[in-house]
């Protein structure tokens, strides 16, 4: 019976200590993404990268600095499709609730979503003209 009870026991720390990558995983709803702005990701700007060229650099860092373009244009887009599903969402929430503090969230969730995907898409059309440059 003892031995039961340490499996047990056992067996509840594991599930309960998967719970929390679980949930690291897990699709993320709407305000998970609150305080990200350009602002807070300045250290990962071009800038940053000032000084490095095609010139100057070996295959390996060459093929680094490609993959790290798809994964933020990859990131762009995901984000994009983020805004504009919280859009989506806020414009629903508005044409059906008839809560006044539930569409005074709805309407600042909107406002700012367009504008963060204002920001994106323009971003976006950046990069695309640098690849545009470059290919």
């Amino acid at each position: 019976m003892k031995k039961l009870g340490q499996f047990t026991f056992a067996a509840t720390l594991l599930v309960l200590g998967g719970l929390p990558a679980a949930a690291q995983q897990a699709p993320a709803s709407g305000g998970s993404m609150q305080g990200m702005s350009d602002k807070s990701m300045q250290g990962m700007s071009d800038k940053s990268m000032q000084g490095m060229s095609d010139k100057n650099m070996n295959p390996f860092q060459k093929d680094a600095m490609s993959a790290m373009d798809k994964m933020n244009k990859s990131m762009m887009e995901g984000m994009i499709a983020h805004h504009q599903g919280a859009i989506d969402m806020s414009e629903a929430l508005l044409k059906n609730t008839k809560d006044t503090d539930t569409a005074k969230e709805a309407r600042k969730t909107l406002q700012q979503n367009e504008k963060d995907l204002k920001e994106l898409q323009a971003k976006m059309k950046k990069e695309e003209k640098k690849e545009d440059k470059k290919g």
